[in-house]
């Protein structure tokens, strides 16, 4: 025994100097719940994309400063723009547009303007309808505000050009430039628009925490200096962020209120601090080397395992208290001997818990399976340290008399087994009958992933009012378009983008961007340059002219010359944006998304992208809601793969009759679970599945410690589960108070969970050992 606890130790710190380590060279934490959800399998190459378009969506940032005095807005969008190129964490910022680069973009599209036609003027140019076309064009040199003069005119006969990039659907529809600068007027207030492109993930905590230090340091020297002026942002940085440090402070909060409850519930039973600290050295062990373990398989660890993973105090403690607890009848015993007393409960039931959290290893999905790496790794080790190290430092006194406390623990094993409370047995089966009939009326699932993430109400407040002031199109569902080379995928765009105008006439989506709005394909071009030649200029020219009293007819130059291409727009353009539309471009072929706004129907997206080749519709959130459905099903396959694998072990252990008497308490309190959370207002959720089977691998657990009781220490064990059930209570059921829905599903669940699996626990008693 003491050659296995060397060993032990040996193993322990060489976890804990692995893990100081790691600390040390810092610790990667992600914060994307979907980074916990979404499944590794897939088309690669379709999964690239996406990720690539999703993290290009991250990246952008947009800042509103504004002020009833139009110099100090002015002066706080300058502030704000130079403090983010300053800083080092931008690819791009923009706050002003230059005139001279609205020029130069036209100066781009002007050689090529009689292959660049709006979609209304082409349908009307191969209905040979033309004639509409010259009635536009002399509205506009005739209108009150035109801009055509005889030189425009010679050139661009029809004002094609101006026509086209009226049509282009740019995402800020409400920003104007004032004076240079990308401005919005409401009513008496100023606003500047900033937007910045990060270059780092907006999912990384360490990038988080260094933006934030500098763009909340910023804000709040402008706003110091100037006490009106209002700052506005909107980006997945802020609500990562938010996110991240909420979680953080819940884990904190969770974790000090779990360890005090745990101390003061402790030292309230037994009064003696040697049981509080074999205790908390238990639970470190297990938290170091579930920590340690996780950090080498994975890099990194998601927040919400680490939410979680700090609930293990909770559990780690069953086999601790179960031991412990035994020192307190006056026969306990020396240490080696209360062991072996317990021993057979808590291996049996830290066997079964790990099978409960070995089935979350089956689901696919990595943050799932980090937390089952973590709580199985903590146990275990916890478990070892009971078994190696407690007998070794426990003493070998009895804890002294507690006879109320066991007298009181033996009153829940008396009311399921005394005849005196047979009626009061007989009421509390209809009162759950009941509660599971009112329960499942009220039963609703929503595996909705906009449900399960919490976002921060003033953020979101933000987004609404920038969305308001500017016009600001777009949102998290894209299309993305894989082709051999660039002309084909602007081909295939082409043939997308006349579905998706429908499709938006219909009421399907709001809008779209995608390249070939901005760059046509060469086919595209040629066909009408053609058009425009041969039936516009050549039936209709002549007489324009003639009727606007244009001498000389057109310049010489306006033949078109090659075809105009997306290297043609430069990083500073107006329209620098579409650059990034390209997502990945080589000799394997390229990828380019096109942004949807304002989803309605995505199921009509997602039929229309299958009509044209290479086309993939991309709705990240309803995808992962997709999967939660799906996987909330096979979470409840799980339960009953779980007691599947614990029935060999109960087989050969308690025979049929055991098993079943072993199972029912746990099974009970799964089955009625999400009944009782749902009279609590909380939806049937996956993370409400996955703490179903935590609640029957951990009520099993009670079940099996009542097992293996013998009668005369029957108080005593009733009085460890009940200990064991408590902290329970101070971990995992804190969880039911988490700002985020998932957590908080979680939480109510398994709180109703456990504390039926532990009212019904000496159900599972053994009534042949009675007598």
């Amino acid at each position: 025994m003491k050659q296995a606890a060397i060993v032990w130790l040996i193993v322990v710190g060489c976890a804990a100097a692995l893990l100081i380590l790691r600390l040390h060279r810092g610790v990667a934490l992600q914060t994307d719940l979907t980074a916990l959800l979404v499944p590794e399998k897939g088309d690669a190459a379709v999964r690239r994309g996406e990720n690539v378009a999703a993290a290009k969506l991250a990246q952008r940032i947009f800042v509103l400063a504004g002020d009833n005095d139009r110099a100090s807005a002015r002066k706080a969008g300058a502030a704000i723009a130079d403090g983010l190129t300053r800083s080092g964490l931008t690819l791009s910022v923009n706050y002003r547009l230059p005139p001279d680069r609205l020029i130069a973009m036209g100066a781009m599209y002007f050689p090529y303007r009689f292959g660049l036609l709006t979609n209304g003027e082409r349908t009307l140019l191969e209905h040979r309808q033309g004639s509409h076309i010259v009635d536009r064009a002399l509205a506009s040199v005739y209108g009150p505000e035109s801009i055509a003069d005889a030189a425009m005119l010679r050139r661009d006969p029809f004002l094609l050009l101006p026509a086209f990039l009226g049509s282009l659907p740019l995402p800020l529809a409400r920003v104007a430039l004032d004076d240079g600068v990308l401005t919005v007027h409401d009513g008496a207030k100023t606003w500047v628009l900033i937007s910045a492109q990060l270059n780092g993930n907006a999912y990384s905590l360490a990038y988080q925490n260094r933006f934030a230090t500098i763009f909340d340091g910023l804000t709040q020297s402008l706003r110091r200096q100037t006490p009106g002026l209002a700052i506005l942002r909107v980006g997945a940085i802020f609500y990562a962020h938010r996110g991240a440090q909420s979680a953080i402070r819940e884990t904190s909060l969770i974790a000090t209120v779990s360890m005090a409850g745990t101390i003061i519930l402790i030292l309230g039973v037994f009064r003696d601090m040697r049981p509080l600290w074999l205790t908390l050295l238990a639970i470190a062990v297990g938290v170091v080397c579930a920590f340690s373990v996780c950090l080498s398989l994975f890099g990194g660890i998601h927040v919400v395992v680490l939410l979680f993973g700090v609930s293990l105090i909770g559990i780690a403690i069953d086999y601790c208290l179960q031991y412990i607890t035994a020192r307190l009848g006056p026969d306990s015993g020396s240490p080696r001997e209360r062991l072996r007393s317990v021993l057979p409960g808590i291996t049996l039931g830290v066997i079964t818990t790990l099978i409960g959290y070995t089935t979350l290893m089956l689901a696919p999905f990595p943050g799932l399976r980090q937390l089952a790496v973590f709580s199985a790794v903590g146990l275990s080790a916890s478990f070892l340290t009971v078994v190696l190290w407690l007998p070794l430092l426990d003493s070998a006194a009895p804890l002294g008399n507690r006879e109320r406390l066991l007298n009181a623990a033996n009153l829940l094993w008396a009311f399921w087994r005394d005849d005196r409370y047979r009626r009061w047995r007989l009421g509390f089966i209809v009162l759950c009958a009941l509660t599971g009939l009112a329960g499942l009326s009220r039963l609703r699932i929503d595996d909705d992933l906009r449900h399960q993430q919490a976002l921060s109400v003033d953020l979101r407040g933000e987004e609404l009012k920038i969305r308001r002031l500017t016009g600001m199109t777009g949102g998290t569902d894209f299309m993305l378009v894989q082709a051999p080379d660039l002309e084909s995928a602007l081909q295939r765009e082409e043939a997308l983008i006349e579905r998706l105008a429908a499709a938006q006439a219909d009421g399907a989506l709001r809008g779209f961007q995608a390249l070939a709005q901005f760059i046509p394909s060469i086919r595209r071009q040629r066909e009408d340059a053609d058009l425009v030649r041969d039936r516009l200029m050549r039936p209709f020219l002549d007489a324009y002219y003639k009727r606007l009293g244009v001498i000389g007819g057109m310049q010489p130059d306006v033949a078109i010359k090659g075809f105009l291409t997306p290297d043609a727009i430069s990083p500073n353009s107006p329209i620098a944006f579409v650059r990034s539309l390209t997502l990945e471009s080589g000799p394997d072929g390229i990828t380019q998304v096109i942004l949807l706004n304002g989803v309605r129907r995505p199921d009509d997206l997602r039929r229309l992208a299958k009509t044209v080749p290479g086309v993939h519709f991309a709705d990240p959130a309803g995808e992962v809601t997709r999967i939660l459905s799906e996987y909330r099903r096979r979470a409840v396959i799980l339960i009953i793969v779980s007691i599947l694998l614990m029935m060999p072990v109960l087989l050969w252990r308690y025979g049929l009759r055991g098993s079943v008497m072993t199972l029912l308490p746990p099974m009970v309190a799964v089955i009625l679970a999400p009944e009782i959370a749902a009279l609590m207002g909380v939806s049937f959720t996956f993370f409400g599945a996955i703490a179903l089977v935590l609640v029957l691998s951990i009520g099993f657990d009670y079940a099996v410690f009542c097992r293996e009781a013998a009668p005369a220490r029957r108080p005593i064990t009733m009085l460890g589960v009940g200990l064991a059930m408590l902290a329970t209570l101070l971990s995992f059921g804190l969880l039911g108070f988490s700002r985020t829905y998932a957590v908080h599903a979680f939480g109510v669940t398994l709180l109703a969970g456990m504390i039926l699996a532990f009212v019904l626990s000496p159900l599972a008693s053994d009534p042949g050992k009675d007598s």
